[in-house]
């Protein structure tokens, strides 16, 4: 009979060294799972050229953090607002919509640049990958599924690039007949309210509600089929083998993230006799497991991955590749573990709210460059060059307009793409099946 304590046992006497951190990891994985075990008597609300929405869709696109991911300014919402139910059925209906454009021309952004992108949200927030996906995780999202709207961001982004800002026309002598017109306290006031326009709108104000269950599920009897993956540490005290080591997981921990097969990964990096086999231990009892491992198994679902864990001689991490004839129960989660994950939730709110506030506050004119519109691509329209307005603007004119250039060409190119983003999706719309079934 094969048992795990048989197949790898000296990495077996480290196990006892994660046992404590191994009902943290559980509880953490419960807490971000609860707020999608929501049970819904899901409905079709649209139908969009064949493809469904439905009312989980729409329930999900309520989440700022998901909401900020398609801040594309797409004319659905008035600047500033919260939407309203229908607006949020409405801005899936167009992005839906995008989408479907975007594959049409074949827009789709490759994987290093898709990467590329995150690791500089992620840098840029001075956040390491293991806070971003507990981050992710307190807004009811995994790494996988963030990446999937992420990249659907930079999709999106590219289609707009291509079909509006760059075939916005634009000149200087479209911004000098616009402060003509409206003067240089009147651009001045609009200014002001466009950049606020540009910042994400804030949710209604909600008290800090925790989102951590009382219970857990864990597994008892029956069988299961683990595969493992092993990167050895040095022996001795050799720090830069050992951070070699580490960054070997965290490398792999991220490929599995975003959906790499362990098996594969196993192959290519595990360091252990169960390399060719992908890690696959085979079918063991329960019961012919060590303690230790029964107690991390037990938290374990099928398909779920446990790790990088650091034990005394190797860095491991599992699979749970299948499991028969167990059986499951609810036990309640230790209270000492539900405050400090309630700490953390209430920790990363207070920050997201003090950043919300912090996003809102009116920024200062620019000195060189105009803002890029809320939601537009970094593929704009470059600024005109500075060339000679005595055909528009007379000397006393010009003086004041020189001064409020910056504000005047972001009012105006801001305008104009709002306008051919609006009469892009309008047309879109016509030659499209829309069936709204609300």
């Amino acid at each position: 009979m094969t048992t795990l304590s048989d197949t790898h046992d000296n990495r077996g006497r480290g196990g006892l060294l994660i046992v404590g951190l191994l009902t943290f990891l559980a509880c953490t994985t419960l807490a971000v799972t609860s707020a999608r075990a929501q049970v819904y008597t899901d409905r079709i609300v649209a139908v969009v050229n064949g493809d469904v929405i439905l009312e989980s869709d729409v329930e999900r696109h309520k989440k700022p953090l998901i909401r900020s991911l398609t801040n594309l300014n797409l004319g659905v919402v008035p600047p500033g607002k919260w939407p309203t139910e229908r607006d949020f059925l409405d801005e899936l209906i167009v992005l839906t919509l995008l989408e479907q454009e975007a594959s049409k021309k074949g827009i789709n952004p490759d994987k290093k640049s898709v990467d590329a992108s995150i690791e500089m949200v992620r840098d840029r927030n001075k956040l390491t990958q293991e806070q971003f996906v507990l981050f992710l995780a307190a807004n009811g999202l995994n790494y996988a599924n963030f990446r999937d709207l992420f990249r659907r961001k930079i999709k999106l982004e590219g289609l707009i690039a291509s079909e509006v800002t760059k075939k916005v026309p634009f000149s200087e002598e479209d911004a000098q007949l616009y402060f003509k017109t409206h003067g240089a306290e009147e651009v001045e006031n609009q200014y002001k309210d466009l950049i606020k326009e540009m910042a994400p709108p804030e949710p209604p104000q909600k008290k800090f509600e925790p989102n951590v269950p009382t219970h857990e599920e864990v597994f008892h009897g029956g069988t299961v089929r683990l595969r493992m993956l092993t990167i050895n540490l040095p022996k001795g005290n050799n720090r830069a083998a050992v951070a070699k080591a580490e960054n070997t997981a965290k490398r792999i921990s991220e490929e599995l993230m975003t959906g790499a097969d362990f098996g594969a990964l196993a192959k290519k990096y595990s360091q252990d006799p169960l390399k060719d086999k992908g890690g696959d231990l085979g079918y063991m009892a329960y019961k012919d497991m060590r303690p230790e491992w029964q107690r991390m198994v037990r938290r374990m679902k099928k398909g779920q991955v446990l790790g990088p864990i650091k034990s005394r001689d190797a860095i491991l991490m599992f699979y749970l590749d299948d499991a028969k004839g167990r059986k499951v129960e609810r036990v309640p989660i230790p209270e000492n573990i539900r405050k400090k994950l309630i700490s953390e939730q209430k920790k990363m709110y207070e920050e997201q709210m003090e950043a919300r506030r912090k996003h809102q506050e009116p920024s200062p004119p620019p000195k060189e460059s105009p803002p890029e519109p809320r939601g537009a691509s970094s593929a704009q329209p470059a600024a005109p060059e500075k060339k000679d307005a005595s055909d528009v603007l007379s000397a006393e004119e010009l003086e004041g307009y020189k001064k409020v250039r910056n504000m005047v060409l972001a009012i105006v190119r801001t305008e104009k793409i709002q306008a051919r983003m609006k009469e892009w999706i309008e047309d879109l719309k016509k030659s499209s099946i829309i069936d709204v079934k609300l």
